[in-house]
């Protein structure tokens, strides 16, 4: 999605790399919320589309005050209310009762655990490429220039850019779609390499290679 819901790649943000930026967590309750998300999807508890759509319908001011796990309780708590198992108000009024000193509910159910464990677990592989596919390893690809009004998974910075095919992954369906419900056959998805001056200009470091995984509707000749 366009706007500040697509932060890679643009400046003023700071450093990438900060430290104790390779750790998982960096607050207690974080890994709360991944579980929590992994349950609304895992059990069906949650209305769709997928968690990274739902958090791009963030206030765009709302967006950028919140921490990644913020954004990610945000979708969670969304996928519930649309799904109808949280009512309005529910969320609020257990952060009253649970202020006031009301015990934290608990909830154990092994069996729950075990399916989304597995599914974590479990390998989702692309289907085989296409035989031929529309692109080569070795040829130049223009990413086209396009502004959706909903999810992708195509990043604002590479796109009018041109690189070069590195490898044709696999196939799978467009994520762009998907995600909102629609059935689709599954594309190829290729590596595609850039160089850094292609994607950001000349600096004052030397240029460096980004390699991405596109889909085929991405992609245009060069």
């Amino acid at each position: 999605m366009d706007g500040v819901h697509d932060m890679g790649g643009m400046h003023g943000f700071g450093a990438v790399v900060e430290t104790g930026g390779e750790l998982a967590y960096h607050e207690r309750w974080e890994p709360r919320v991944f579980a929590i998300s992994c349950v609304v999807g895992v059990e069906g508890l949650g209305a769709g589309p997928g968690g990274r759509a739902v958090r791009e319908e963030m206030d765009p001011a709302r967006y950028l005050a919140a921490s990644y796990y913020e954004r990610w309780l945000y979708s969670a708590e969304q996928r519930l209310l649309g799904k109808g198992t949280i009512a309005p108000g529910e969320v609020e009024a257990m952060m009253e009762r649970l202020g006031a000193g009301e015990a934290m509910p608990g909830h154990h159910d092994a069996a729950m655990a075990e399916r989304v464990l597995e599914n974590l677990r479990t390998r989702m592989a692309m289907d085989p490429p296409p035989e031929p596919a529309r692109f080569a390893p070795g040829q130049r690809v223009r990413v086209k220039r396009m502004h959706p009004p909903g999810h992708t998974r195509c990043p604002r910075y590479v796109r009018g850019a041109v690189g070069v095919v590195e490898a044709v992954r696999g196939a799978d369906r467009l994520p762009d779609r998907v995600v909102y419900g629609e059935n689709l056959d599954p594309e190829p998805v290729y590596s595609v390499a850039f160089s850094s001056q292609e994607l950001w200009g000349p600096g004052d470091e030397p240029a460096w290679r980004v390699s991405l995984d596109l889909w085929d509707s991405y992609l245009e000749r060069a």
